[in-house]
C-alpha cells in the first residue's frame, strides 16, 4: 500500500512541475528572454540553460504555446474594452 501512495504523490508532483515548466517557457517567449540574454531563440536558451536536445527544447515551446497564445488573446480583449 505504500507503493500505492508513493505512485500517486510522485504523479501529482510530476503534474504540477510540468505545469510549472509549461509556464516558465511561456513566460520566457511572451517576454522574449532568448533575445534579451543574447541567444537567437528560445530553443538555443533551453538547449544551452537546460543542457537538453534542441529536440526536447522544440516539445516544451511546443507545450508552453497555447498558454502564450491564450495569455495575448486576453490581453487583446482587455485592450479592446479599454478602448
Amino acid at each position: 500500500m505504500d507503493l500505492l501512495r508513493t505512485l500517486v504523490e510522485v504523479e501529482r508532483r510530476r503534474r504540477r512541475l510540468d505545469g510549472a515548466m509549461r509556464a516558465a517557457v511561456a513566460e520566457a517567449e511572451r517576454r522574449g528572454l532568448a533575445a534579451d540574454t543574447g541567444y537567437p531563440d528560445t530553443v538555443e536558451l533551453l538547449t544551452d540553460l537546460l543542457r537538453i536536445s534542441a529536440q526536447e527544447a522544440r516539445r516544451r515551446i511546443e507545450c508552453a504555446a497555447p498558454q502564450v497564445r491564450s495569455r495575448s488573446r486576453k490581453v487583446w480583449r482587455v485592450l479592446a474594452a479599454a478602448s
